[in-house]
């Protein structure tokens, strides 16, 4: 993780100081579901804050490269239908994306004066959050207390941007992101988000 850290630091710096190139920021809100293959599915709202640079800047298109850092609470989804004795209970998520994307339209360029925009892009994830992990051995309960437990894996998103306002300054997104762990807690993460640059 540090690695991946380092780099973003090193792209950061090469990319001030580019001239076609600029910083914005946006905050938002959405909802995450937690899906996985070795722990009990998570869902709940999330919020975010994503800081971008924004460079390769042309008349409508541009290329960015952010770091949507996203926090969410989490609700453990209670399933009786196994017989099993499952916490049903509130836990957190924090998902720090490294993401590269393709722009084009509202929100690309600092010139670009259209109503709609898009993106798209790939990158890389650290997740870290509660889980509750199947403990068998322990009679009439069959799940341990929560711990935390984190994984990392690519990410992919996508989204579109709408300018508001009579001069188009600011922009309104909705983004949806994927992430697949790979480490050997593979949960990851699909969340749907909307945010406003300012």
């Amino acid at each position: 993780m540090k690695r991946i850290f380092l780099l973003a630091v090193i792209c950061l710096i090469g990319i001030q100081s580019s001239k076609a190139q600029r910083l914005m920021h946006a905050v938002g809100g959405g909802f995450f579901g937690r899906p996985s293959n070795a722990l009990y599915d998570a869902g709940g709202l999330s919020w975010t804050y994503s800081p971008r640079y924004s460079f390769a800047e042309k008349k409508r298109t541009s290329l960015s490269i952010g770091i949507p850092l996203t926090a969410g609470i989490a609700n453990v989804f209670d399933d009786l239908s196994e017989g099993k004795n499952r916490p049903n209970t509130r836990g957190y998520m924090i998902t720090v994306p490294l993401m590269f994307n393709f722009n084009i339209g509202a929100g690309s360029a600092r010139s670009c004066k259209e109503k709609y925009g898009y993106f798209v892009g790939a990158g890389y994830a650290y997740q870290v959050g509660s889980v509750y992990e199947a403990w068998p051995d322990r009679p009439g309960y069959d799940f341990s207390e929560p711990h935390t437990r984190s994984t990392t894996g690519p990410a992919f998103n996508i989204g579109g941007r709408i300018a508001l306002g009579r001069e188009r300054k600011h922009i309104m997104e909705v983004r949806a992101l994927f992430m697949a762990g790979i480490t050997s807690y593979k949960f990851g993460l699909n969340e749907f988000a909307w945010l406003i640059y300012f």
